[in-house]
């Protein structure tokens, strides 16, 4: 080893669990990646003990959206949107049906309050690959960048369905078992489709400013 000018060897010399620098002692560094996957599985079980609802998919650890909030307000416009659907959809329309006027009647009201959803259609499964499963085909509900609204569960089950696009899966290889809601078979967007949704909604319109009449 070769000395330098001062005397002292040119190399850092290493003492149990320090190194020595010109500045002076400093302590080693575990290695970087063990610290690493430490700190990350430290973190997740951290976030898992705070009962924080999490996604986990891909590696990433998603929040799920809060629904409070959403839910109050759905609950607090649940006998107006109700009084709405049945007030502007045809005369002797099928509950199984009445999907698509519960959608247009949230649609509207929520509109009112500055609130932008998208009413889609296809075929649903509540509670995917469990003894509670139902579904529902063919259907209609609204969606949201953060969650599914579903207001023809109203007459089926006494309430509004809010659900966080987190536990709404889109395939069935998405489903997470006793975490996911709902599973999305299929969803319509061909011109069959669009034009029926088109019409109806024309009527609903009419049925609105009372050029066309509904239930009453």
């Amino acid at each position: 080893m070769r000395a330098s000018a001062t005397g002292r060897p040119s190399q850092a010399r290493k003492r149990e669990g320090f190194e020595v620098t010109r500045s002076g002692y400093r302590r080693s560094r575990p290695p970087i990646t063990v610290g690493f996957n430490i700190t990350r599985r430290h973190f997740i079980a951290a976030l898992l003990c705070t009962s924080l609802p999490l996604t986990i998919r891909a590696g990433v650890v998603q929040p799920v959206a809060s629904t409070g909030w959403l839910t109050a307000t759905m609950n607090s416009l649940a006998s107006r949107i109700e009084a709405l659907a049945a007030r502007t959809m045809p005369a002797n329309w099928e509950l199984l049906h009445a999907c698509l006027y519960y959608a247009l009647a949230g649609q509207y009201i929520l509109a009112q309050r500055g609130f932008v959803t998208r009413l889609e259609g296809g075929a649903v499964i509540y509670n995917p690959f469990s003894s509670a499963c139902h579904d529902i085909k063919p259907h209609v509900w609204l969606e949201t960048d953060t969650h599914f609204i579903d207001g023809s569960t109203l007459p089926r089950w006494g309430y509004i369905t809010v659900i966080p696009r987190q536990r709404v899966a889109r395939h069935p290889g998405e489903v997470i078992p006793g975490f996911t809601r709902i599973l999305i078979l299929e969803q319509r967007s061909d011109p069959e489709f669009l034009n029926y949704i088109a019409t109806h909604r024309a009527r609903f319109e009419r049925a609105l400013q009372g050029a066309e009449s509904g239930h009453e």
